[in-house]
């Protein structure tokens, strides 16, 4: 080997020596185990916090600890990098925490009382909104639901939805509501406001203010739906029936062919009026406010028939017109409290405004009176007996009464103030299951436990500590251990007295709600089969609701959760969807609401007493 050879083997080798330090310099600006620089693209995530490091050796258990370990550096030295140059501190990256959800944010209430969130209506037109009251079946068959939708429906909205709220109050036979929507005077600006507006007055009996109101909305009847239009013909034509003019019956029905209507009964009517004769309407034929009223004008008003066909802003309405005649109105107040319609307290006035004899009140329980107003017969006895015994015998027996007649709830909550009155014990312990519904279904929470105490003498473990478990569900304001009764609804599952379906609906309700629920109880419902009945929605609606409950879009998500349940509510619907709503509407900050659906999917299925 010459020395040109060894010397470019030397310049070679002194090359190879040289380029690893030359890259690892490169590869130590990027420093890939260093939390502080995470690589170029990666989104920054929260980091748990590094492992604490190994103990330091000493210098007794290390004999090369002086001579390998460099001397420390002082407290308070900067920092330095592995190339022995300090840290610019403006440069550090500081821990990034995740970024917080809306939905995880609550909701802010609005300070009306009403119990919603604020601006409810927000995230809602008005398409989107009618389109989605369009598959509603309106209005719904259950107490929880029916005061949820009023409470959304009377809450203000843009100007948009103004006449979409009226309509869905009408519909509703919430008529009471509709009165002091239209009680503000912006709301009158519009014909079409003002056409709902005279169709309202006339529904509740004020002819005049009506009348006039028709007039002026007949005149600019192309500014108005096809529809209401001909409402509007039909009702001229009743205005000036009224007044004496029954000819105009006649060219009323000629204008509303023309204009399209096509309801025959409505038709038959004005036919009929114009005549001076009897109606013969059809046998599917719904009655409206307007059929009612054209019928008075015939004469040929039946109680039976307006309680049985009439709708639900037919029902309303009566209840508001105290000129109608005693049988019809206790009869469509009845028919209104089936269809959850009225509120428990306007029954109450309408049962008050009744008149009965003195014989009749001081022995309510003999059979004899009219069987249209026997319970209200009842009621008014109830209100004015004062002997604890007999104001309990008669409650009894309103309720036994409104059992058979479909409206068991709404008298619950009607006899409610009654039975706080009944002393709880002694000779009147046969009334504890009835003393404990009433106050449940109103809110008296600390009744229950009162009846529960005096019927299990003062100690848990009673017959009716189940009903405690029921009464934490409902109870919203409640701040002791939630589910602290529910050992003993396990009990009772366990011997079998729970049904199938009410042992997967409560473990749904309790799922939703995050109660922890009982391992038995859990493995009692697993062990049957689960049920397929109830009301369940079409595909994608659960969907929506979970999306628009995220999205903190109330309205929408009351509304598919009305649609989601059904018209029945949580006693009517499929377990899923239960599930799914009650869980929606908590995170809207709707929890009352939740609990109460929840409570009315339990309610009218849990274990009682064979005497009760």
């Amino acid at each position: 080997m010459n020395l040109r050879t060894i010397a470019a083997l030397l310049s070679a080798a002194s090359l190879v020596c040289v380029w690893p330090h030359s890259d690892g310099a490169i590869a130590q600006e990027w420093r890939p185990f260093d939390d502080r620089f995470p690589p170029w693209g990666a989104k920054p995530e929260r980091r748990s916090p590094p492992p604490a490091p190994a103990p330091s050796p000493s210098e007794y258990s290390d004999p090369y600890y002086r001579r390998n370990t460099p001397s420390p550096e002082p407290r308070g030295a900067p920092r330095r990098s592995p190339q022995g140059e300090p840290y610019d501190r403006s440069v550090e990256v500081a821990p990034l925490t995740a970024p917080v959800e809306r939905s995880e944010l609550p909701p802010v209430m609005a300070s009306d009382g009403s119990g919603l969130p604020l601006e409810v209506w927000g995230g809602l037109d008005a398409a989107k909104a009618a389109e989605l009251m369009a598959g509603l079946e309106l209005p719904p068959r259950s107490m929880a639901l029916t005061t949820l939708w009023r409470r959304l429906v009377s809450a203000p909205a843009s100007g948009q939805l103004e006449a979409l709220r009226a309509e869905a109050l009408y519909r509703s036979g919430l008529m009471q509501e509709l009165g002091e929507l239209f009680s503000r005077a912006d709301q009158l600006a519009s014909p079409m406001m003002k056409a709902l507006a005279a169709r309202y007055e006339i529904a509740v009996g004020q002819r005049d203010a009506g009348c006039s109101k028709v007039r002026e909305a007949a005149a600019k009847k192309k500014e108005l739906t096809k529809q209401l239009a001909g409402e509007m013909l039909v009702l001229a034509g009743y205005c000036a029936s009224a007044g004496g003019d029954r000819s105009a019956a006649s060219l009323a029905e000629e204008l509303a062919r023309e204009e399209g209507v096509k309801d025959r009964a409505i038709l038959e009517l004005l036919r009929a009026v114009a005549a001076k004769r009897a109606p013969k309407l059809p046998q599917d034929a719904r009655l409206t406010p307007t059929h009612f009223r054209l019928l008075e004008l015939t004469g040929a008003v039946d109680p039976l028939l307006v309680a049985e066909r009439g709708t639900a802003a037919l029902l309303g309405a009566l209840v508001l017109d105290p000129a109608v005649d005693n049988q019809v109105r206790v009869a469509a107040a009845e028919a209104a409290a089936r269809e959850m319609i009225i509120t428990p307290e306007a029954l109450a006035e309408v049962y008050r405004a009744q008149t009965f004899q003195p014989d009749e009140l001081a022995n309510p329980l003999v059979p004899g009176a009219d069987p249209l107003l026997r319970r209200a017969q009842l009621f008014v006895a109830a209100e004015r007996e004062r002997h604890p015994t007999r104001r309990a015998q008669i409650l009894r027996a309103l309720l036994d009464e409104a059992r058979q007649a479909g409206f068991y709830v709404y008298v619950l909550s009607l006899a409610a103030p009654l039975a706080e009155s009944i002393p709880k014990g002694g000779e009147l312990g046969w009334f504890a299951e009835t003393g404990i519904e009433t106050a449940l279904v109103s809110g008296n929470h600390a009744d229950v436990r009162a009846w529960v105490a005096v019927a299990g003498g003062g100690r848990r473990g009673g017959r009716f500590d189940h009903w405690l478990a029921l009464s934490d569900i409902l109870d919203t304001a409640w701040r002791g251990p939630r589910g602290a009764y529910l050992p003993a609804v396990e009990m009772m599952a366990v011997q079998g007295q729970f049904s199938e379906l009410l042992l997967h609906r409560l473990a749904t309700v309790l799922d939703a709600l995050d109660y922890q629920v009982p391992m038995e109880l859990w493995r009692v419902a697993s062990s049957t089969p689960q049920p397929n009945d109830g009301h369940l929605p079409e595909t994608g609606v659960l969907t929506e609701l979970q999306v628009a409950s995220e999205q903190r879009e109330s309205a929408r998500t009351i509304l598919l959760a009305m649609k989601a349940l059904g018209p029945r509510g949580g006693e009517g619907a499929h377990i899923i969807a239960l599930g799914d709503v009650i869980r929606a509407l908590k995170r809207v900050g709707l929890e009352a609401d939740a609990r109460r659906i929840g409570f009315e999917a339990l309610f009218g299925g849990w274990p009682r007493s064979a005497i009760h």
